[in-house]
């Protein structure tokens, strides 16, 4: 899938993620990249990013909305909020920052993503 910008690209790969299209995932990572969940161990590789992402159920298939895309050349950042519902049916919301760097220009790859997560408690 061919995109128009890097900004497009980044919202496709996003959407991509958070509906769980791991084919477009697979797609468009390289073979080494590093994924960096701060907070915990990185992760490298392809296919530890694919296990980590697809591994956990309650990651894929949330709701979100992107409230801001900047990209420059091979890089970009991505500030959105995520919505989940657990098993209990309690609704979480996450906001969060990844930071891309990509290899390639027709057709970039993530060759590294560094993300922060930090989870929306509601005012009681």
């Amino acid at each position: 899938m061919k995109t128009s910008s890097t900004a497009d690209f980044l919202r496709d790969f996003n959407a991509a993620f958070f509906s769980g299209n791991q084919q477009f995932i697979e797609q468009h990572v390289t073979d080494d990249v590093e994924w960096i969940m701060v907070g915990a161990t990185p992760l490298k590789g392809k296919q530890a990013l694919v296990d980590a992402a697809f591994g956990m159920q309650d990651y894929t298939q949330l709701d979100f909305d992107i409230d801001m895309i900047i990209a420059e050349g091979r890089e970009g950042a991505v500030k959105g909020v995520m919505t989940a519902t657990g098993g209990t049916g309690r609704e979480r919301k996450y906001c969060y920052s990844d930071f891309y760097e990509m290899t390639g220009d027709a057709e970039p790859r993530i060759q590294k993503m560094t993300s922060f997560v930090v989870e929306i408690k509601k005012e009681s």
